[in-house]
């Protein structure tokens, strides 16, 4: 009869280690993985915009993303989205782009910038969405013409 309550107590004991274990484990998981900087982001999404690397911008592009280019608005790939402002930057040579206001809360920012390409004034309008642990991705992408 002792050896049956010493050996459900040491279940017990053992179950016990596992559950603090885990927990642990999740709380350091979810401490050591932090979303990237927004504001290194926000950074390198400027200076993609301002160079007119459709390349580099797509790099960030959620699959799939709202994008807004002008009149046409529509949902598409990454890689057709690359595509089309691509074709935006091929018309008009950048001149300069400029973030103008940032906000949001934790996980989901949003930028408001001027992009001067060509002989026109656009507004670019960019959300940031934390995609899977650990990185911001484009969900929306607007260039509008600036009034």
């Amino acid at each position: 009869m002792q050896s049956l309550y010493f050996y459900s107590v040491k279940i017990v004991a053992n179950i016990r280690v596992f559950f603090i274990a885990a927990a642990l484990l999740l709380s350091q998981d979810a401490a050591a993985v932090k979303p990237d900087d927004v504001v290194s982001v926000f950074k390198e999404v400027s200076d993609n915009l301002k160079s007119g690397d459709a390349d580099k911008l797509s790099v960030r592009f959620a699959s799939p993303i709202d994008l807004r280019v002008l009149a046409a608005e529509k949902t598409c790939s990454a890689r057709q989205a690359a595509e089309i402002v691509e074709e935006f930057f091929v018309q008009r040579k950048v001149v300069s782009f400029s973030m103008l206001h940032v906000g949001g809360k934790a996980g989901k920012h949003y930028g408001i910038g001027l992009l001067i390409a060509g002989d026109r004034r656009f507004r670019v309008t960019v959300l940031l969405l934390v995609s899977g642990r650990n990185s911001y991705t484009i969900q929306q992408l607007g260039i509008d013409y600036e009034n």
